[in-house]
């Protein structure tokens, strides 16, 4: 009876360090509130010197399916202008019909392949059931074809406003084996979908490597240099 007592409890130590390890792994890790929290530095303005309302001095080019373009009225570019607040510090959005199926995305091109190695994503100031709570990071090489590099099915992330989260390659998704020249992230759901304004983010930063595995069949965008050189 001991012995069967003695293993059963080696059973259930080795289940708890199993799933607590798992939940190590998945788990991410908040940074703080506010602007300050950022990390900075990011793929899309490493020199922390962008300028927002001109849509100048960035390493990126950057598109969206919703309200492109930075300020206006908490358009999508918002998320990469390294600040948190209201107003045109966060992308909010609210068109009739909800999300569409392809989800509402906010897309960053480069001119040079990164391996993602770590990003953050900040919830905005205000109605956390905006918060993305089904979304996906997303890489590609033609701006066409794109990979799942992390994904989210659930509840929201962010218990409050203004909150900086840190996800890591080799902890919260796999360690990329190829690098990317586009790096999108897409909503496709929230708690608030469809009604009012039913979506909104705060920031996102994209970290990579360039020393990591490229693909070399990449289709290299002929035009980057000129549209960078134009803004």
């Amino acid at each position: 009876m001991k012995i069967m007592l003695v293993l059963a409890g080696f059973v259930l130590m080795i289940a708890y360090c199993v799933i607590s390890t798992s939940d190590m792994a998945e788990a991410e890790e908040v940074l703080g509130t506010g602007t300050e929290s950022l990390i900075g530095g990011d793929l899309t303005d490493p020199e922390d010197n962008g300028e927002p309302d001109a849509d100048k001095g960035y390493d990126a080019i950057f598109s969206s399916n919703e309200e492109p373009g930075f300020g206006g009225g908490e358009f999508s570019f918002n998320v990469f202008d390294n600040r948190l607040g209201p107003i045109n510090d966060k992308w909010c959005c609210g068109k009739g019909g909800g999300i569409p199926d392809e989800g509402l995305w906010i897309m960053a091109e480069f001119e040079e392949q990164y391996a993602l190695t770590h990003f953050t994503v900040s919830s905005a100031n205000d109605v956390p059931a905006r918060d993305p709570t089904v979304w996906e990071v997303q890489g590609s090489n033609d701006g066409k074809k794109f990979e799942t590099i992390y994904a989210h099915d659930g509840d929201s992330f962010w218990d409050q406003r203004l909150q900086v989260v840190l996800f890591e390659a080799g902890e919260d998704y796999d360690k990329q084996k190829t690098g990317y020249r586009f790096f999108r992230h897409v909503t496709f759901d929230t708690v608030a979908n469809p009604a009012g304004a039913y979506f909104q983010i705060g920031e996102i930063e994209f970290f990579g490597d360039d020393s990591y595995p490229v693909d070399p069949k990449a289709k290299l965008a002929t035009t980057w240099g000129h549209l960078k050189n134009a803004r």
